[in-house]
């Protein structure tokens, strides 16, 4: 009986010593980019260095509610999107055992004005996703997970509109999966698509303090809940 206590004991000990940590992967469409958001890596006695936002799962906690944690943690709003990617392994300087992450994704309609307003906090940063330079493998592995799983499926729903905010321009749109999908796509097509599938409805408002032509704003057609899964669509890029 004491040896199957002992066991039990060893196997909580182990499981605390090297808990599951959970990393976020938070995107923000700005200025045409693709942007992540990293956060200073306190355990850097140099202060030099980011990683992903993160935080161990908790005793009584589930997954779901330790990753809505991080994000509220660095994002002021509460209207976000977010998903599990999957879990990932990696070996820790702590521990001689191999350590579980579980990967999400989200995405944030980050206006300008709390964009400029989270970039004065020192232990945050918006980054391009291309420019992320110095961040250790075991995170940057779980930034190109979500981009291709972000990429898969703003092709077949309309989830990357989670990126835009309330009304936008179908040239935004555009931008948005150019430089989501790294390609030029044909505007005129994309334009006919859209409309036709009747995903976005015009507001009968238009663009002020521009230069050139007026374009005209459109907002989501489809409710929150068909944004992803049930709203499917095909754009054959």
């Amino acid at each position: 009986m004491k040896e199957e206590e002992s066991g039990e004991e060893i196997g909580l000990n182990s499981y605390y010593e090297n808990k599951i940590e959970i990393n976020c992967v938070i995107f923000c469409f700005e200025d045409r980019n693709l942007k992540v958001l990293l956060v200073k890596n306190e355990n850097d006695v140099m202060n030099a260095s980011w990683r992903l936002p993160s935080a161990s799962l908790e005793r009584g906690e589930t997954i779901l509610k330790t990753a809505q944690r991080i994000l509220k943690n660095y994002i002021s709003e509460d209207d976000f999107f977010l998903e599990q990617l999957k879990a990932f392994g990696y070996h820790s300087s702590a521990s001689f055992q191999e350590s579980i992450s579980i990967g999400y994704y989200a995405m944030v309609r980050t206006e300008k004005e709390a964009m400029e307003e989270e970039g004065l906090k020192s232990d945050i940063i918006w980054i391009d996703v291309n420019n992320i330079v110095g961040l250790v493998d075991r995170y940057m592995i779980v930034i190109d997970f979500s981009i291709k799983e972000l990429r898969k499926n703003i092709c077949c729903s309309a989830v990357g509109f989670n990126l835009l905010p309330e009304k936008f321009t179908l040239l935004q749109v555009i931008h948005l999966y150019e430089k989501i999908l790294g390609i030029e796509i044909n505007k005129t097509n994309f334009r006919r698509k859209i409309l036709q599938r009747r995903l976005v409805r015009g507001l009968a408002e238009k663009e002020t303090g521009v230069s050139n032509r007026a374009a005209e704003f459109y907002s989501l057609n489809v409710s929150k809940d068909e944004v992803f899964w049930n709203a499917k669509f095909n754009f054959n890029f």
